[in-house]
């Protein structure tokens, strides 16, 4: 427990950090609006690339590690999606709200836990998860707004031109693909990307807690109590029930687990706002989960270990 403890108290002081900046007017939302770019479009692929470009994967189970985590996300996406089935009368966009609520994860605190945890090894491992993830999780969030929002019109090459020029698949796409070319990166590139993926995860962190909205629950408690379960129960139990199916244990399995055990992405409230979702109850979903992940994350891992 205490290595737990010791991991998850740097990573919740700086999302409080973040959150106490912001409240107290020392940092002006202007700044939290360009770290949060800084961090997706630079700072995250840099530490996505140099995570995966030099690394020997080649023994890594990411077989089982592919079929564990995207079997996670289309498990939890057909569950609410047969909730959304039964309940149709609350409306598309208020949908997309619980489902990106339910299926999308929060990178950053993610990452960070799984290095602060296992150190590189465990940086590496939740990098491939996360590519493995991610194009799969943009797929089907974009999927659920274009058949239940009516006025979204998503054409095919608008679809695509989201998935090729997502900052985060990108960097997974080109690490992945230095790695198994065998190409890799030379020493003074690595070295850069290593140095500025070192500063992806803190600044990531404080505008997780930047972004931190106090507000009223009590008119969205439905929407907000099924894509917490889903998030913070059902993802967990089903990837350890995978894991378990698919012969990955030790390690990996402890990070395939870890992936499912954060808040949502901010993320989602952008998409949501973008494509005619319920961004009010989005940015509810978001808030809610963070605070409720101060609980979650540390007494899951207790479990794992």
């Amino acid at each position: 427990m205490a290595i737990i403890s010791n991991a998850l108290i740097p990573i919740f002081l700086l999302i409080i950090s973040g959150f106490c900046a912001r409240r107290s007017g020392f940092l002006q939302d202007e700044f939290w609006q360009a770290a949060e770019k800084l961090t997706y479009f630079l700072l995250m692929p840099a530490l996505l690339i140099h995570s995966l470009a030099n690394k020997d994967i080649s023994r890594l189970p990411w077989q089982q590690m592919l079929l564990t985590v995207d079997g996670t996300v289309i498990i939890s996406a057909g569950l609410l999606s047969l909730w959304w089935l039964l309940r149709r009368q609350r409306g598309g966009p208020l949908f997309t709200s619980v489902f990106q609520g339910g299926v999308r994860f929060n990178t950053y605190i993610a990452l960070a836990v799984a290095e602060a945890l296992y150190g590189s090894k465990g940086l590496l491992l939740a990098a491939m998860a996360a590519g493995f993830m991610i194009p799969l999780i943009n797929l089907l969030c974009i999927s659920a707004f274009s058949l239940t929002v009516v006025k979204t019109r998503i054409s095919f090459a608008s679809f695509t031109r989201s998935l090729i020029t997502n900052p985060l698949i990108l960097g997974c796409l080109i690490g992945g693909t230095l790695n198994l070319s065998g190409i890799g990166l030379f020493s003074a590139l690595d070295g850069t990307l290593s140095l500025a993926g070192k500063a992806a995860l803190p600044i990531g962190l404080m505008a997780v807690g930047a972004a931190y909205r106090v507000g009223n629950f009590s008119h969205q408690v439905a929407p907000l109590l099924v894509s917490s379960m889903v998030q913070f129960v059902v993802k967990p139990l089903t990837a350890f029930s995978l894991a378990s199916a698919f012969d990955l244990h030790g390690m990996p399995a402890s990070i395939a687990v870890l992936m499912f055990i954060v808040p949502t992405a901010p993320s989602a409230f952008i998409l949501s706002r973008q494509l005619g979702g319920d961004h009010s109850t989005m940015a509810t979903i978001i808030t809610l989960q963070s605070g409720i992940s101060f609980f979650t994350i540390p007494v899951t891992l207790a479990l794992l270990h």
